[in-house]
């Protein structure tokens, strides 16, 4: 092979390189407005490993975790400080006076799995703990918990089969899981709750009569109920709805309130316990040239709310990494 054969054969390696390195970085964009952001919000990306993180330009690791707080669950006054970084997809509940902020966490070495920050003075600080799900095969994402019957935190999650991507692109059946714990931290006994075909985000929540569970697909939502406490969930057929998906419902004094990622922010409808849902007007939660999505609510012991959400930048960049 001559000097110049090799020269020719360094540049084409190099152009190939840099070809599939920019199809690559444009489909993980394309994913991401293709999917759960086709309002105007992201689907979290789930890694191996964190350090990689940054390469998804619209993963976890460019979201960032806020507080909200409110008196009627109607008007929230945004608390403009950031409680975690490379943080996505909050879910909370509180148990004995304890916050339980659940995560996907794309800081240091978590590998975009899910963490905990725990609050014992209501909300001023976190120690944050990483989960863990004995018995779990699959990683879970999306966390959703709810307090269970006997008092343990029963944690519901999408279980992905990814390690690497966006794992609302696996193809078959998603897998909706659960497990509990005592302590928020360790979890055991996971079990299939339910399953379909491209669902995301778990919702789960108490009626008068019921448990309940909407399921993401996109910006529609699916309605499933449970006649055996939470365990495992029936698809109802009849349910339509395509305002916007990851929701977050939660019972306001007998009104069961959903907020959802909508257009331009944080929305909410009522009607989860009729199997109807009904927009009403306004945005909850929004802010200027950001996506603000994701939504979770608590209850305090003094009856006021708080609201954990994501937030994160437009047109967020792999060069923006801190």
């Amino acid at each position: 092979m001559s000097r110049l054969t090799k020269i020719l054969f360094i540049i084409t390696g190099i152009i190939v390189f840099f070809f599939f390195f920019f199809i690559i970085y444009f489909i993980s964009i394309s994913r991401s407005s293709a999917n759960y952001s086709s309002a105007s919000f992201t689907l979290p990306i789930t890694t191996q490993k964190s350090n990689f993180s940054f390469l998804f330009p619209n993963g976890p690791y460019y979201h960032k975790i806020y507080l909200a707080t409110s008196k009627d669950g109607l008007t929230w006054d945004k608390q403009n400080k950031i409680l975690f970084d490379h943080a996505s997809v909050p879910g909370v509940v509180i148990k004995n006076g304890v916050i339980y902020l659940y995560f996907v966490d794309a800081s240091g070495d978590s590998s975009d799995k899910l963490s905990v920050g725990i609050s014992k003075n209501l909300g001023k600080s976190f120690d944050k703990q990483k989960i863990e799900i004995k018995g779990a095969t699959l990683t879970a994402v999306d966390p959703n918990p709810v307090l269970s019957d006997n008092g343990k935190i029963r944690l519901y999650y999408f279980a992905s089969p990814f390690i690497a991507g966006d794992p609302a692109k696996a193809s078959g059946q998603h897998k909706i899981m659960s497990a509990e714990g005592s302590d928020g931290i360790n979890f055991e006994s996971p079990r299939e709750v339910f399953a379909e075909e491209n669902i995301t985000d778990p919702d789960v929540f108490k009626t008068a009569k019921d448990w309940r569970l909407f399921v993401s697909k996109g910006t529609a939502l699916d309605l499933a109920i449970s006649s055996d406490n939470g365990i495992t969930f029936q698809k109802q057929n009849n349910f339509s709805w395509n305002e916007g998906g990851v929701p977050s419902t939660f019972n306001f004094n007998g009104t069961i309130r959903t907020y959802f990622c909508g257009k331009g922010g944080i929305g909410s409808a009522t009607g989860a316990d009729t199997g109807k849902l009904t927009v009403e007007s306004g945005v909850r939660v929004e802010e200027n040239n950001k996506i603000v999505c994701d939504p979770s609510v608590i209850q305090l012991p003094d009856n006021t709310y708080m609201m954990f959400y994501k937030v994160q930048e437009l047109n967020q960049n792999s060069s923006n990494r801190n």
